[in-house]
């Protein structure tokens, strides 16, 4: 009896503070590991966001180029029908002209003392307005071109007798964006400068604004709240405007924000831009902003312009995946606190009976292997604490004890020889099914022909850990439709060359022949139930390592999954 209650002590409440404190640590990996999946899928996302918005400013700098490039051919042309003075030129000469040469305006600037006015135009808010209010790189331009030189200011685009300003703000309409050419060869005593508004350079306007990009991302990516495109020298610091001809304008290199909307504001914010901006390296935390829980991203794009690319996603997405896991873990635990249970008041009762010491280890060996089915199914390696306590229980010199665990420890072995794999990663996804396979009472077969010198690296080893648990659980989900007898799914991995194939087959339902191929088009629903990633992201993560993701028939009903990736 002493025996017994000593053993009860020394085994029991051990073992209770361990699961305990393994639902505690499962919680938090789990968690770090679905933060982690979130960074890496927002790395990756942020990677194409950069790609694309390179790629289009590219396109936006050249259609810059082309706008002005077209604005000094229109004023070459307006040049050869204008006479050579200013004072034989009059407004409605040049409204008639804009027409004809299919730009918005055209003013006619003059130097007047040390200021340079726009004195004819064929847009009454153009007239009379002074070019020395204007930003110094304009004006010195004005002067270069005035004084028949070639404009040297690195801002805007230049040409022989030609220099055309960045798009911006101006002071004649602040709401608008212009795009502005200036021309003067000496052959007049005026600067010729067509221009074009907002409403005349649509495509412009569309590619530089990024409204249409922005909408389908957040279409594709749902879990995305907001996307803004910040100036990282200028956010957080006021507004920037100045006073040109009586009239406030922000110039647009001087706003905070380039495109989007910046409604989710943190407190942290302008730092981490900042950082983001000057590290090049995108930087992403966790925060609550108006009682939501997000995660926010500071994407730098290398540009001319001082751009980063703030992401707001909802960590929502996170919680609800976080929150199923523990409920399985929480359900897994109280079965196992269950069988505890009932090994004590086994062991109990067992205790006050005169039994055969041989009877009495049969009974101990039977509960022993019902408990340990049960701690292994959290995915837990309980061999190190066996052989604990085994070592502890011989310091007290319990002779028929030190049997009963030398049993077990060896029965914990031979368990763990089933699934001997040198490989890490192969070994990781092996055991996973092998632990559900004993608990959910599935026949499993694996056939691993892989050698430890297959080289896999983090994220590879994660990705394919991801791929290959997903569609080991949507097989045991499967087959589970079975009776006991009838339920096998099969593993098998395989290399040739530079590829790493592998299987994944299980018996279930049949599937017609035109469903087979659907079951991996996005979007197709079917009475299959599967969990974990869905196999619309199984297939997005075999894509990404330039492989392939297939199905076939298995048997006479059933499904084999195949998929193979590049090493």
């Amino acid at each position: 009896m002493k025996l017994r209650t000593s053993f009860i002590l020394w085994f029991v409440v051990p073992v209770t503070c361990l699961l305990a404190l393994s639902n505690v640590i499962y919680y938090y990996t789990t968690k770090q590991m679905l933060m982690n999946n979130h960074y890496n899928e927002v790395e990756s996302f942020s990677s194409n966001i950069k790609v694309y918005f390179e790629h289009s400013l590219r396109s936006v700098d050249y259609a810059e180029k082309l706008l002005a490039q077209n604005l000094r051919l229109a004023a070459i042309l307006a040049q050869s029908k204008l006479p050579p003075r200013l004072d034989q030129v009059s407004n409605k000469e040049l409204s008639e002209l804009s027409k004809e040469l299919g730009v918005s305006d055209i003013t006619l600037f003059q130097r007047r003392g040390d200021d340079i006015v726009a004195l004819r135009s064929s847009n009454p808010a153009q007239r009379n307005i002074s070019s020395k209010q204007f930003a110094d790189f304009w004006f010195l331009a004005f002067n270069q071109l005035l004084d028949e030189k070639n404009v040297s200011v690195s801002e805007g685009y230049a040409l022989p007798h030609y220099w055309s300003g960045p798009v911006d703000f101006s002071s004649s309409d602040p709401t608008a964006l212009h795009k502005f050419g200036y021309y003067h060869d000496g052959q007049t005593d005026y600067m010729i400068n067509p221009y074009y508004r907002q409403e005349d350079m649509e495509e412009y306007v569309s590619l530089a604004s990024y409204m249409d990009m922005i909408e389908r991302l957040q279409k594709e990516k749902p879990f995305l709240i907001e996307i803004t495109g910040f100036n990282a020298e200028r956010v957080g610091k006021g507004i920037y405007e100045v006073k040109q001809n009586n009239r406030l304008i922000i110039p647009y290199p001087k706003r905070q924000i380039f495109f989007g909307q910046y409604t989710m504001h943190s407190d942290d914010d302008v730092e981490l831009i900042g950082q983001a901006y000057q590290d090049k390296k995108t930087i992403s935390y966790q925060a609550n902003v108006q009682g939501r829980d997000v995660i926010k991203s500071f994407v730098p794009i290398e540009t001319g312009l001082p751009l980063v690319i703030g992401l707001v996603s909802d960590y929502s997405y996170i919680q609800s995946e976080l929150d199923r896991q523990s409920e399985r873990l929480l359900t897994i635990s109280a079965v196992s606190f269950l069988m505890l249970g009932a090994f004590v008041l086994v062991l109990i009762r067992r205790s006050k009976l005169a039994a055969a010491v041989i009877s009495a280890e049969k009974i101990y060996l039977e509960n022993m292997n019902s408990l340990f089915t049960a701690i292994r199914g959290l995915n837990h390696d309980v061999g190190n604490i066996v052989n604990a306590i085994h070592a502890h229980v011989q310091k007290k010199e319990y002779d028929e004890l030190e049997k009963v665990t030398q049993a077990w420890v060896k029965e914990v072995v031979e368990i763990q020889d089933v699934v001997v794999i040198r490989h890490p990663t192969l070994s990781a996804i092996v055991q996973f099914a092998v632990s559900g396979a004993i608990k959910q009472k599935v026949k499993l077969e694996h056939d691993i022909a892989v050698t430890d010198d297959l080289k896999l690296n983090g994220e590879k080893s994660l990705d394919l850990i991801r791929i290959a648990t997903n569609l080991i659980s949507n097989a045991f989900d499967e087959t589970m439709k079975l009776p006991v007898e009838e339920r096998l799914v099969q593993v098998a991995a395989w290399t040739a060359g530079r590829l790493l194939y592998f299987k994944v087959s299980n018996r279930g339902r049949q599937i017609g022949d035109e469903e087979l191929p659907q079951l991996l088009s996005a979007g197709y629903s079917t009475k299959l139930k599967h969990e974990g990633l869905g196999l619309q992201v199984v297939k997005e993560l075999v894509q990404k390592y330039k492989g392939q993701l297939w199905v076939e028939d298995f048997e006479s009903a059933g499904a084999t999954f195949m998929f193979k990736i590049h090493i």
